[in-house]
């Protein structure tokens, strides 16, 4: 375990993680970073309570997006349909 400190919007957040963990907490702070600030400028006066929250949904919808875009089981379960298939078609 190591201990790093993220600065995300200004505010300094000090964290335990795994040493092997600490590019990825860098690159998400990051990313809160650039879409809090997206929304700030695209938007000034909505606030900030909405600008986080607009962040939030924004990198919450792509993770789902990218988690159901990487989710096999469908495929595999078409390609034991097919398996079966051709295991019938080889018994005829």
């Amino acid at each position: 375990m190591m201990r790093i400190n993220l600065l995300i919007d200004c505010q300094r957040y000090p964290l335990n993680i795994r040493r092997e963990d600490e590019q990825l907490y860098r690159d998400a702070a990051k990313l809160i970073d650039k879409t809090l600030n997206k929304y700030r400028s695209w938007k000034p006066e909505m606030g900030a309570n909405n600008h986080w929250a607009m962040a939030a949904l924004e990198i919450a919808f792509n993770l789902t997006t990218n988690e159901n875009r990487n989710d096999t089981k469908p495929y595999l379960e078409k390609l034991k349909m097919k398996d079966g298939e051709n295991d019938a078609h080889k018994s005829d």
